[in-house]
């Protein structure tokens, strides 16, 4: 053991390596929990002692980390200086083969950086619980691009290696959705099996790229061995899924620019600006209409207890594809008051939502409105509910969505929803309404208003309503507001905007 301390040494393609020693502290560090006493959630660093990221990155021996961690922070291999080994420049861009080799690097950036989902929380903005979330190791799917952003640079990647990530998380989702495509019957699709098991090609069986050509050393010998392949290159498979997805603008910028297309003159259940999904959007007529019990509840005000508003419960607001989000509590919830959800889904399909939560509350859809570019704007509520603390959250499940707007208020004093209103409208006038669907109400009624729009002015109610907190993504907004009815009256939700807009008004007794 040398003066400065043991070391360990780095093991690429499970050789040895008689260079690049890693100092102790460095090896103690990664292998010390992320979390450390007292704190909270996965992933724990004893989970990842001894389990090392597939692929090329090689691993710290006694760690289960990558070699390559400060290759993926920075874009450029480091020396020994840092703590960290990076894998040798000729091993050529990261390029992870699997979501688990994608999620499992961005566990190892968490583990090495030792941060709590409280300090990812912090940094990031996004609730722990979709933090968790998105490294959770079993997941199927790639995290939105978005919160993997917002992961890497609050785990101190540097910007210039971004865009290396970005590559990567564009390779596999171009992947994926080839893989999907690809069952369809297609000419395409039927070559594909035939070719999987087909013998390595002379450029398969080629030594890595910078390896010296037939010759080297024994452990460079060993670093060229390669099995046979599984499937195709994967310049094949993103070449074929990029024939595959053109003409859907597949991607992140048309994801986001293509957002507020109008889809209209296109065939039934067309989304335009995300990508293409396995099941597409069924027909409008799928939709489920908000519950017609809600007329059958209408009868005079019961209880001497006026209908107030309490709290915000909890708030969310994201740009990505997906299609659920959970939603931490974060003030409590009294028992024996109700929950109204507001929410606006940006280019969504009609079909089911559901919220849930981890008391077993049980929420029904009382207004659902969508306009012509398939915003949708929708109003739930559960009632006599059980008590919710901030240690419980909200699941809501929705079909496909660019974007979403989900609030939940708490209120008092109201037990039923008597009615509803709904209506839409285009850019470039200057008022929202409900008013063309006859809504009475009578004294003491509560009544929530939900406005979703986008672009132009935000949405402003009149002076009767108090306004809720706006969630605001860029351009999009989800408006709320209430107001107690003073005498039995028609009731509509009116403001001003030129924006285009979704509204609804739902009356509480």
């Amino acid at each position: 053991m040398s003066a400065a301390g043991p070391v360990h040494r780095v093991r690429r393609w499970g050789q040895p390596s008689a260079a690049a020693p890693v100092s102790d502290k460095a090896v103690r560090r990664a292998g010390t929990s992320p979390d450390g006493p007292g704190r909270d959630g996965p992933p724990d660093a004893a989970e990842l002692a001894g389990r090392a990221v597939t692929g090329r990155a090689g691993t710290l021996v006694g760690s289960g980390h990558p070699a390559a961690v400060g290759h993926l922070r920075t874009g450029r291999p480091r020396g020994t200086s840092g703590g960290v080994v990076a894998m040798p420049e000729r091993e050529g861009p990261w390029r992870p083969e699997s979501v688990a080799e994608f999620v499992g690097a961005l566990r190892a950036l968490k583990a090495v950086e030792g941060l709590s989902l409280r300090e990812l929380q912090r940094r990031t903005g996004l609730p722990r619980t979709t933090i968790a979330h998105a490294l959770r190791e079993e997941r199927p799917s790639l995290p939105p691009w978005d919160r993997v952003l917002a992961l890497l640079r609050a785990l101190g990647v540097d910007e210039a290696a971004l865009p290396g990530w970005k590559r990567a998380w564009t390779g596999l989702r171009l992947a994926a959705d080839a893989g999907a495509r690809a069952g369809g019957p297609s000419e395409a699709s039927d070559a594909m099996p035939a070719r999987a098991n087909a013998a390595p090609t002379e450029a398969d069986a080629a030594p890595a790229v910078g390896d010296p050509a037939g010759g080297g050393s024994e452990e460079g010998a060993s670093e060229t061995v390669r099995g046979p392949r599984r499937g195709p290159s994967r310049q094949r498979v993103l070449a074929h899924a990029a024939s595959l997805l053109l003409g859907v603008c597949v991607g992140v910028g048309a994801m986001e620019g293509l957002a507020g297309v109008d889809p209209a003159g296109g065939p039934a259940g067309v989304k335009v600006g995300f990508p293409v999904e396995e099941q597409p959007c069924p027909p409008p007529t799928a939709n489920p209409a908000p519950s017609s019990a809600v007329a059958a509840d209408a009868g005079p005000r019961t209880g001497n207890e006026p209908a107030a508003w309490v709290a915000r419960a909890a708030a969310d607001q994201q740009i990505l594809g997906g299609t659920d989000v959970v939603l931490p509590v974060t003030n409590a919830v009294t028992a024996g008051d109700a929950l109204v959800v507001t929410m606006m889904l940006t280019a969504t399909c009609p079909g089911p939502v559901t919220v849930t939560d981890t008391r077993g509350n049980a929420f029904r859809i009382v207004a659902d409105e969508t306009d012509a570019r398939l915003h949708r704007t929708l109003v739930l509520a559960a009632f006599h509910v059980r008590p919710l603390t901030t240690a419980d959250s909200i699941r809501v499940k929705y079909p496909h969505a660019s974007k979403y707007h989900v609030a939940v208020d708490e209120f008092s004093g109201i037990s039923r929803a008597v009615g509803y209103a709904q209506a839409h409208g285009e850019s470039g006038q200057t008022a929202f309404s409900t008013s063309s669907t006859r809504l009475d109400c009578a004294a003491g009624d509560l009544v929530v208003g939900a406005v979703g729009s986008n672009s132009g002015t935000a949405p402003v109610f009149t002076a009767e309503w108090t306004a809720l907190p706006v969630l605001r993504l860029s351009s999009y907004r989800l408006s709320a507001a209430y107001r107690v009815v003073p005498a039995d009256q028609m009731c509509a939700a009116t403001g001003t905007t030129t924006s285009q807009w979704g509204a609804a008004a739902v009356v509480f007794r």
